[in-house]
């Protein structure tokens, strides 16, 4: 676990807390950081890398577990932000070109419009949807993370 000595707690938690991390890394390739503390606002990241045994974890269950694993060990007026990553590689690189234009379509996206918000120009946006322009992973990762947020900002 990074950066739990940013934490002013006592050895012997930060001991447990740094076992549970350790625990869900190498059972559950689930890996937790600490991002920040100031005040009583502490926030964390957290990541399941692959999957085990073909299960992920969702978004959820990665908030729960990570709340659970902090429970005990934290002052109860600090304030637990968890940043819950939750994906899968592969889905970033079963990106498609056909993938991209069904989002857009969902979403009422024309290309200049993807352009103005993720910063890839309008021609090589139209490249990369004809198929003339192989997607590259980090436009595969661009287009995912930013439909993702898109499901996510509809509710």
């Amino acid at each position: 676990m990074k950066n739990l000595d940013l934490l002013p707690l006592e050895e012997e938690k930060k001991k447990r807390l740094k076992t549970f991390a350790r625990m869900y890394q190498q059972n559950a390739r689930v890996f937790i950081d600490v991002i920040s503390f100031k005040g009583n606002r502490l926030i964390v990241r957290v990541e399941q890398k692959e999957s085990v045994d073909g299960r992920l974890l969702n978004h959820k269950e990665l908030i729960e577990r990570t709340k659970g694993m902090f429970k005990d060990e934290i002052p109860e007026d600090w304030k637990l932000n968890i940043s819950a990553v939750d994906s899968n590689k592969n889905d970033i690189e079963s990106i498609t070109p056909d993938w991209i234009k069904h989002r857009m379509q969902k979403f009422g996206f024309k290309g200049k419009h993807l352009s103005n918000r993720i910063g890839i120009d309008t021609s090589t946006i139209s490249l990369l949807l004809n198929g003339e322009k192989e997607l590259t992973k980090w436009h595969k990762s661009t287009f995912y993370y930013f439909f993702k947020y898109q499901e996510a900002a509809q509710f």
